[in-house]
């Protein structure tokens, strides 16, 4: 869910003949914000829904933001809502996320990268929320 293409990834696939891996990417197939956020809904993502995944390596970036300067596509709003379909997604089906904090160029006036930080906090609260609620959902069932 970052905005550039993982073609890294997927040539590290095919080299190695990785047939256990399912890469989802984002970047390589949208041109706008709604496609963006419909590859990030895990939940509706029938791939998700029809194999059991042991683990999701999310790639959080913040270069999507339409303000960086790499020419991303979501706003502030839209970049919380991917963060929250992406969480909701592994929570929804018990699948662990690994995610980490990538990209993000924008520059404040005086070249400091508090607007990214921003972004990225914003990612920590969505994983927070649905971390929050998985942990609730069980104690409400026992």
């Amino acid at each position: 869910m970052d905005q550039h293409y993982g073609n890294g990834t997927d040539d590290i696939i095919k080299k190695l003949a990785i047939d256990y891996v399912d890469h989802i990417t984002a970047g390589k197939s949208y041109g706008t914000a709604s496609q963006a956020l419909q590859c990030s809904d895990l939940c509706a993502n029938k791939v998700i829904r029809d194999k059991r995944y042991d683990l999701v390596l999310y790639q959080a970036g913040a270069d999507i933001h339409i303000d960086d300067p790499l020419g991303g596509l979501l706003t502030t709003e839209q970049m919380i809502m991917r963060d929250e379909l992406v969480f909701r997604g592994c929570a929804t089906y018990g699948i662990p996320v690994v995610w980490n904090l990538a990209g993000g160029y924008q520059r404040d006036a005086d070249g400091g990268i508090s607007r990214v930080l921003a972004l990225h906090r914003n990612t920590m609260y969505e994983c927070i929320k649905a971390a929050v609620a998985v942990f609730s959902a069980g104690e409400a069932s026992t």
